[in-house]
């Protein structure tokens, strides 16, 4: 019975065999062995389209619902289901949808046949909260039922990424792993090494482990807030219909829409646009008034977090970037410094520190922590590293492929189904 690791996340999915080859389900594409974790449903087509085709469609023609980053919402029972099309569409159903695209087009790399035994990745803590955690693991593994898995087994993400950097140790250590995906950061202290190499059972390995909601997107979401809202209106007033002389400003639940492009269709219904029309009449910044309309009513968002991505990225590797987006009345060319990114995003670096601190404190009788291993995208923030080489030491900080370790990982740990 083929078995195999996956790696669901909230932006990219990735399928690994028992010998940790991550393999090429998204042919074509930048990084084949990257799917993306999104769904489009045209408005005019019966098809659904998965991966990086959802998103070649959604950008010919926007018109229909595109779903992203569905694996944040599992842990909430308010988010049960959503219409797409006259059909109710509960949240393990889109899942389902995107498992059982990648199970099958791992089919022709190992014979034909899709795997159906699986060790499925889960967060250290989807919540905080008990239920809510224990809801969201009961949505994966509906999920992955339907999708064809018929043997299904969880392991933590960050474990999983730890048997991916076990794998190349000569001696044992006791290791810090860092997995920092788009939605949470995960955090283990776990023993490794060539003597606990190949046990089927790791739990015991597991020193301590904790979670937090900080990931790719609330990095993203800070160059939002402190360099393009004012773009978009942020601290601008309009006039009160009837009233000449009243004045109001943008209403705050409208910025806060802006900070995850997903949110902001649930500002595009007829309330909203009334106000963002009566913002363009009125705005004492009317420039801003019309790009904040086109942006919210022509459904821009997701092009630009992409531009916004881009620049988090090259800030990884220049000390300033210019974010460049120019779409119906929007036109940004925005200067953004390393030192101003990191400067806003102090508040989520202190909150790392204080998790892995906190994390450190229950482990304290554990002894000292040999290696700090690194991995997901946000690891290449020069200021997210330097919160663990400050703390550690360069000499004991590791990284590995960041968007693969997990899934790694989890395919060595299916070796054992």
């Amino acid at each position: 019975m083929p078995a195999c690791g996956l790696d669901f996340g909230t932006s990219n999915t990735a399928l690994a065999l028992p010998d940790g080859t991550v393999l090429p389900v998204s042919p074509g594409y930048s990084d084949p062995r990257l799917y993306r974790s999104v769904i489009f449903f045209p408005e005019d087509e019966r098809d659904a389209y998965t991966g990086a085709p959802a998103i070649s469609r959604y950008l010919e023609d926007p018109s229909g619902r595109f779903i992203q980053s569905v694996k944040s919402f599992l842990h909430s029972a308010s988010f049960r289901a959503t219409q797409i099309r006259g059909r109710t569409w509960l949240i393990e159903d889109l899942v389902a949808l995107l498992l059982r695209r990648v199970r099958e087009a791992a089919a022709p790399h190992i014979g034909g046949t899709a795997p159906e035994s699986v060790v499925l990745g889960r967060p250290a803590l989807f919540s905080t909260d008990a239920a809510a955690d224990t809801l969201a693991e009961q949505r994966l593994r509906r999920a992955a039922e339907s999708a064809g898995f018929t043997r299904i087994q969880f392991l933590i993400e960050p474990i999983a990424a730890a048997l991916s950097y076990e794998a190349q140790l000569t001696r044992d250590e006791l290791v810090l792993v860092a997995d920092f995906g788009a939605g949470t950061t995960d955090l283990t202290l776990m023993r490794l090494g060539p003597s606990r190499r190949g046990n089927p059972d790791r739990r015991a390995d597991v020193v301590g482990s904790t979670g937090v909601r900080i990931g790719g997107d609330r990095f993203d979401a800070e160059i939002m807030r402190h360099s393009l809202l004012p773009r978009f209106g942020a601290g601008s007033t309009y006039r009160v219909r009837g009233f000449s002389d009243k004045r109001l400003p943008v209403p705050q639940h409208v910025m806060a829409k802006l900070l995850s492009w997903h949110e902001m269709s649930f500002i595009r219904e007829k309330s909203t646009q009334e106000l963002l029309e009566l913002m363009q009449e009125s705005s004492d910044k009317p420039a801003e008034a019309a790009a904040l309309y086109d942006l919210v009513m022509d459904n821009l968002g997701y092009r630009l977090f992409r531009a916004i991505e881009a620049a988090k990225v090259r800030l990884s590797s220049e000390e300033e970037t210019t974010l460049d987006f120019e779409e119906a009345r929007i036109q940004l060319h925005e200067r953004i410094t390393r030192a101003d990114f990191e400067t806003a995003c102090e508040p989520l670096l202190r909150e790392l520190s204080e998790v892995t601190e906190g994390l450190l404190a229950r482990c304290e009788g554990a002894g000292e922590v040999d290696a700090v291993f690194l991995t997901g995208g946000s690891s290449q923030i020069p200021s997210v590293r330097r919160l663990y080489t400050q703390r550690f030491g360069e000499e004991r900080v590791r990284t590995r492929d960041a968007f693969t370790s997990v899934a790694e990982g989890l395919g060595r740990a299916s070796a054992s189904l």
